[in-house]
C-alpha cells in the first residue's frame, strides 16, 4: 500500500514535501458498526477496554471486540458525561442523578462496571458533585458536592461512601469556599463547574492533605479537619497551574501562584515560604536535600478555551530544610515540558521548545541537544519509516514570529528501554540520557480537522500529570472486610479482575504506541484526516487509519489498539490497528 504526506514547512522559500511510503503502515481494519437510533452524547473508554455509550434513551457498555451489548441502562436517561464517573481500579461506576441548577438533592448509584447492575444507591447527596476521590486503602470514596452545578465558587460539602456498598460513613464541610472551574465534559448550553483545576489530595495512613484553598488536613476516618491554613492558590484562569503537594518525613511541601511553602505536617504551620518566582509552578519533586520546582508551561485556559504558554520558564531548586533558592534556570526558551529526574543520574532532564537539556545539581547545563526531525530508515532493506526530513531548529523552525501556534514539546516519558520520548500534538522522538544522541524522531503535519488541537493538548496534558505524579489506583480494592462482603460484591471484584487482568496481560508485549492525528492520502480519491499508530520504543508508524471527516469523534485504546469513532451522532465504528 502506498502512503502519501504532505507537509507545508514554513519560513524563507517555504515548500511542500511530498513523501511516498511502501507499505510503511498497516491500515486498520474494521470489527463492527453499530447504527444508533438517537443521537449519540458521549462516550468514553474504561479501564477494562469497555467503551460506554450515552444518549437520552440511557448508557449501553460495549463489548470493544464484537460490538455487541455487555449491558445497557434504560433506566439513565439524559445523562451527561459529567454525571459519571468510573473508580480506576474498581468495578464500580458512579451514575449521579437529578444534577442541575441548584437542586438540594443527587441520587447516586453505584454501577458495577463488567455488567451494569446497581450495587447501591443513595439519596443523601446535597447538590451537584464537584469532584471524587477514591480512598482505596479505606474502601471508600469522598464526593463532593456544591449547592449548584453552575456555581463558581463554594464551600464543597464531602460525603465519604463505602465502594461497594454506599453506606455513609461520615459527611463533612469544606472549610473555606474555594474557586471552582468549568468541567472539562461541561455542556455546550448548560456550564458545568468542578474541581478539575485542582490536583488531587495526597494521603499518608489516616490523613488527607487538600490544596483547593491553602492547605487543609483531615481526618479519613471522620472527615474532622485536623488543620487548615487557607491561602490564594488560584492562578488566573488556569487549570492545573499548581503542583500536587508533596509529604517527606515531617514535611508537607504545596505550590501556589510561584510560590513553594514548607508546611508541618502535624499541625500545618508553615516552616517557611519560598520567594514569588512569578508564575504557576505546576510540578515538584524532591531528591535529596533539594525540591525542584518546574515554572511555567502550557495550561488550559478554561473561559476562553485555549491551551496557552504561561511565562516564565525554567527550573528552581531550594534547599528543603531552609527553602532559600540554591539555583534558578531561565533559559528554557518558548515552551518548557515536565522535568522528570534520571534514574542513577544527578540530572534532571526537560525540553524546550528547541533543545533537550540536562541540568545538574547546580543547576548548570550537563548537556543541550538541539531537537532536529530527522529522515530515519528502520528494517533494513524493508520500507521508509514515516519520519521525515525537517529543518533544523526543532518546534521554531515551523514559525518565524508567534510562537503561539508552534507545536511545542510537551511531556517527557521515560521508557523502560532507557530512552526519553518527547512528545507534542504533532512530533515525537526518543532521546538516549546515555549516549545524548536522538535514536529516532517523526513529526506528522496537522490535520484540517476541527479543533483537533485542544483535544490532542488534554489527552498530552493528561499524560504529563501522569508522569508527575505517579499513584497507583488498582493496587487496593479495599479492606478485607469490604472483599468478603455480599455476593454481588464478590462477582463484582471477580469480575472486574479477569478483564482487568486480561488487559494488562495481554498487552505487556505490545509495546507501547501514540496514536496521532493527521493528514493523510492513501490516493487522491482517499484523503483526509487520520489517525496513525506510533511504536514508541522504535519510532515506526505501524498503523493507521483514514476517518475522513471534518470534525472526528474518537477515542483511543491505546493499549489494545482499537479506535472508536463516532460519524453524524449516529454511526459507531470500532477499528483494529494491531
Amino acid at each position: 500500500m502506498k502512503r502519501i504526506v504532505r507537509l507545508m514547512l514554513a519560513g524563507a522559500g517555504a515548500m511542500v514535501v511530498v513523501i511516498a511510503l511502501q507499505h510503511s503502515a498497516q491500515a486498520a481494519s474494521t470489527l463492527w458498526t453499530y447504527k444508533s437510533p438517537t443521537d449519540i452524547k458521549w462516550h468514553q473508554l474504561t479501564d477494562v477496554s469497555t467503551l460506554l455509550v450515552g444518549t437520552d434513551d440511557g448508557i449501553t457498555a460495549f463489548d470493544p471486540e464484537k460490538g455487541t451489548p455487555v449491558w445497557q441502562r434504560n433506566d439513565l436517561k439524559k445523562i451527561s458525561q459529567y454525571q459519571v464517573e468510573e473508580i480506576k481500579g474498581t468495578p464500580i461506576l458512579l451514575v449521579s442523578v437529578n444534577e442541575g441548577g441548584f437542586s438540594n438533592k443527587t441520587k447516586m448509584l453505584g454501577l458495577d462496571i463488567t455488567s451494569g447492575q446497581t450495587l447501591w444507591e443513595t439519596e443523601k447527596l446535597k447538590g451537584a458533585t464537584v469532584g471524587y476521590l477514591p480512598i482505596y486503602q479505606k474502601g471508600m470514596v469522598i464526593v463532593l458536592t456544591a449547592k449548584g452545578a453552575g456555581l463558581t465558587k463554594d464551600k464543597p460539602d464531602m460525603m465519604a461512601l463505602d465502594m461497594f456498598t454506599g453506606e455513609t460513613k461520615w459527611e463533612s464541610e469544606f472549610a473555606d469556599k474555594v474557586d471552582l472551574q468549568l468541567a472539562d465534559t461541561s455542556g455546550k448550553f448548560f456550564q458545568k463547574y468542578d474541581l478539575s483545576g485542582y490536583e488531587d489530595p495526597v494521603y499518608e495512613g489516616d490523613l488527607a492533605f487538600f490544596t483547593y484553598r491553602g492547605l487543609h488536613c483531615y481526618d479519613l476516618n471522620t472527615g474532622k479537619l485536623v488543620w487548615g491554613v487557607p491561602y490564594d492558590v488560584t492562578e488566573k484562569t488556569y487549570k492545573k497551574a499548581n503542583a500536587q503537594a508533596i509529604i517527606d518525613g515531617d514535611v508537607v511541601y504545596t505550590s501556589a501562584k510561584g510560590v513553594i511553602r514548607a508546611h508541618d505536617k502535624a499541625t500545618g504551620a508553615i516552616k517557611w515560604t519560598s520567594k514569588d518566582f512569578g508564575g504557576g509552578i505546576a510540578q515538584m519533586a524532591t531528591r535529596g536535600n533539594i525540591i525542584y520546582g518546574r515554572m511555567g508551561g502550557q495550561f488550559y485556559e478554561y473561559k476562553e478555551k485555549e491551551w496557552k504558554l504561561s511565562k516564565p520558564l525554567g527550573i528552581v531548586a531550594l534547599d528543603k530544610t531552609a527553602g532559600n533558592a540554591l539555583w534558578q534556570y531561565d533559559k528554557a526558551k518558548d515552551g518548557i515540558t515536565n522535568m522528570a529526574l534520571l534514574p542513577n543520574q544527578d540530572v534532571v532532564l526537560l525540553a524546550d521548545a528547541k533543545s533537550m537539556i540536562g541540568l545538574n545539581s547546580s543547576g548548570n547545563e550537563a548537556f543541550r541537544v538541539p531537537l532536529e526531525f530527522k529522515h530515519h530508515f528502520g528494517g533494513g532493506a524493508k520500507a521508509a519509516k514515516a519520519g521525515m526530513k525537517f529543518m533544523r531548529g526543532g518546534a521554531l523552525a515551523f514559525a518565524k514570529h508567534d510562537t503561539s501556534d508552534l507545536d511545542l514539546p510537551v511531556v517527557i516519558d521515560l521508557r523502560e528501554n532507557g530512552t526519553a520520548v518527547v512528545r507534542g500534538a504533532q512530533h515525537a522522538l526518543a532521546f538516549d540520557p546515555n549516549s545524548k544522541q536522538v535514536v529516532w524522531s517523526t513529526q506528522f503535519p496537522a490535520p484540517s480537522v476541527s479543533g483537533w488541537k485542544l483535544a490532542v493538548m488534554a489527552g498530552l496534558a493528561a499524560m504529563q500529570y501522569g508522569m508527575n505524579y505517579s499513584q497507583a489506583s488498582h493496587t487496593q480494592l479495599g479492606t478485607s472486610e469490604n472483599t468478603q462482603a455480599n455476593k454481588a460484591k464478590a462477582n463484582a471484584v471477580a469480575n472486574y479482575e479477569k478483564l482487568f487482568n486480561k488487559r494488562y496481560t495481554a498487552t505487556k508485549s505490545t509495546g507501547g504506541y501514540a496514536y496521532v492525528l493527521t493528514e493523510i492520502e492513501e490516493d487522491k480519491d482517499n484523503k483526509g484526516g487520520g489517525l496513525v499508530g506510533l511504536n514508541l520504543n522504535s519510532g515506526e508508524v505501524e498503523h493507521q487509519v483514514l476517518l475522513k471527516m471534518k470534525e472526528p469523534d474518537y477515542d483511543v485504546d491505546e493499549l489494545e489498539g482499537r479506535i472508536f469513532n463516532i460519524k453524524d451522532k449516529k454511526e459507531l465504528t470500532a477499528y483494529s490497528v494491531k
